[in-house]
């Protein structure tokens, strides 16, 4: 039962696993940073704690991403990447997913829209209210290993771009699963 204090509802859902390990700490060296770094606990994060980091550009120009480690997956598996993401200075995120086949979608954090995308199944942008969206793609396999990546961008399609070494925007709750669309999320 889901109760969203004044109703509650049957919430039905398949059993699924994160397989994202530290899905709260994007600081965990699980993730991998590359021309950024993580600010952790900076903002109120979709479930009421103070426990959202912010995700910030380094000052270099090229690409501003963190990636999650390797999990196995089988040629042909069908996964959701999804991230709760909330603007900063910066208003756009792109979730990529390179080594299980080549699969990009940008995401507007100011208008809530999905932007760019290639190779993915589905996108899908949901707005939670306060700023903050749960993005996800899926997509069907054709590699043997998944690992979701999160980079900054200052425009749709604009992944590589000049960093000032200041801005970002806020992340939360990632997680990666079997199936074609995000369940509710799963603490890891």
């Amino acid at each position: 039962v889901d109760y969203d204090g004044t109703a509650s509802s049957l919430l039905v859902e398949p059993e699924r696993t994160n397989e994202v390990t530290y899905s709260e700490d994007f600081s965990n060296s699980y993730f991998q940073k590359i021309r950024s770094t993580i600010s952790t606990d900076q903002i109120v994060s979709p479930d009421g704690t103070l426990s959202g980091d912010k995700f910030i550009e380094d000052s270099a120009l090229g690409t501003k991403l963190l990636w999650s480690q390797d999990e196995v997956v089988s040629i042909g598996d069908v996964l959701t990447w999804s991230v709760f993401a909330k603007k900063g200075e910066r208003e756009w995120i792109m979730l990529r997913e390179s080594n299980a086949g080549n699969f990009t979608v940008f995401f507007d954090l100011e208008n809530g829209v999905i932007g760019t995308s290639s190779g993915v199944d589905s996108s899908k942008i949901e707005d939670l209210g306060s700023g903050w969206y749960r993005c996800s793609i899926t997509y069907t396999t054709t590699g043997t290993t998944a690992r979701g990546r999160l980079y900054l961008a200052d425009a749709d399609n604009g992944d590589s771009y000049q960093g000032n070494g200041t801005s970002g925007l806020y992340i939360w709750g990632a997680q990666l699963e079997e199936g074609s669309y995000a369940t509710s999320y799963i603490p890891t």
